[in-house]
């Protein structure tokens, strides 16, 4: 694993999304985070898992396009919260929801299919599913804490966030410049 890789799935868990807002919402509402961040480890854990396990069966070619397409996404998603308004945080940000919401949430796809390379053995897989989880915790906890700090008025983390976005989506793409120029 090099800093490249930590950087990509760091950027990927740390901007905006269902989970994080659900979490800065919970912040906002003075929830328990360590209740808030468990419930977030269990479902991006199930994602993981299940998304380890169809590895498999992906083809090569497959995976580029996934990324084109994933990079696309981001990319829209990070002019969208730059341009308009801040993220919706719902009232409702409790640990089920957390967890629901992170088992759905397609930044455990983009990670286990984009972002931790194909052919790895299963021990490998396990350090990256540990990954995964230490990296949630951190991105998390972040959420958490600047729910804490902006309350209700979140403008400018949306902003920052979209940034954060277009990047990821910019590193996402870099291997695939060779393949887009021929």
């Amino acid at each position: 694993m090099d800093t490249l890789f930590f950087l990509k799935a760091f950027l990927l868990f740390l901007a905006p999304g269902p989970t994080n807002a659900l979490l800065m919402a919970g912040s906002v509402k003075r929830e328990k985070a360590v209740r808030l961040l468990a419930a977030q480890a269990c479902g991006y854990a199930i994602a993981a898992a299940s998304w380890f396990s169809l590895r498999p069966w992906v083809p090569p070619g497959a995976l580029q396009a996934l990324k084109l397409v994933a990079a696309g996404w981001l990319v829209v998603l990070g002019l969208r919260l730059i341009a308009s308004a801040r993220v919706g945080t719902s009232k409702e940000g409790d640990a089920i929801s957390v967890l629901a919401t992170s088992v759905l949430n397609p930044k455990a796809f983009i990670y286990c299919l984009a972002i931790v390379p194909m052919g790895v053995g299963p021990r490998a897989l396990g350090i990256f599913w540990i990954m995964l989880l230490m990296i949630t915790a951190a991105t998390g906890s972040a959420w958490l804490v600047l729910g804490r700090r902006l309350g209700e008025d979140a403008r400018m983390a949306d902003r920052v966030a979209g940034a954060a976005l277009i990047a990821f989506a910019l590193l996402l793409l870099r291997p695939l410049i060779p393949v887009l120029a021929t």
